[in-house]
């Protein structure tokens, strides 16, 4: 699915996220930003970079040089685990400060996996309405660089929560008339 709000293109995909080709993907991790197992590939400068770096809080996220990837650089985002208390508000912070991050280092485009869901527990009807929104806040910011969103999902029953939570998202700026959308 793919709907285009004020300068902002969005898309949605059933594909894994290294199959993306955004300049920047978001990788979630833990607070001691470690690498997931698909993301040794970067090799050596990205596990240097974030062992410099070694600690981010929950809800935020660093960025790095993406190495050996074929990517311009890679977002770090610390996914807050369902339970432990204010996980909406987590997940907000952090899906608008990787698309912030994404601005601020001039990239035209970011790719997002489903953030939280899986072994963190976070349902994904509920990740999808958070995630979305603020992705649609932020094309109201005025973003510089950033002109597309994709989100990577790859189970279909992630892609259709997504898409529905978009539509229904896109139908309530219509019927409100705010922003310029597209479908």
């Amino acid at each position: 699915m793919k709907a285009k709000i004020n300068k902002i293109s969005i898309q949605l995909q059933q594909i894994s996220l290294l199959a993306s080709s955004a300049a920047c993907i978001v990788h979630v991790t833990d607070t001691n930003l470690n690498l997931s197992p698909e993301l040794h590939a970067a090799g050596a400068v990205v596990e240097k970079a974030t062992s410099e770096i070694g600690w981010c809080e929950i809800g935020e996220a660093v960025i790095t040089e993406a190495g050996a990837l074929p990517y311009e650089k890679i977002i770090h985002a610390v996914a807050p685990r369902w339970g432990e208390g204010s996980e909406r508000a987590r997940l907000a912070n952090l899906t608008l400060r990787c698309l912030q991050l994404a601005d601020l280092h001039r990239l035209k485009s970011l790719a997002f996996p489903p953030i939280s869901t899986g072994i963190l527990g976070y349902p994904l009807e509920n990740c999808a309405k958070t995630m979305i929104e603020q992705i649609i806040d932020f094309t109201f910011e005025n973003p510089r660089y950033v002109r597309l969103i994709q989100v990577c999902l790859t189970s279909p029953t992630h892609f259709s929560a997504f898409c529905s939570e978009l539509h229904q998202q896109i139908n309530d700026l219509l019927a409100r008339g705010e922003g310029e959308v597209q479908m």
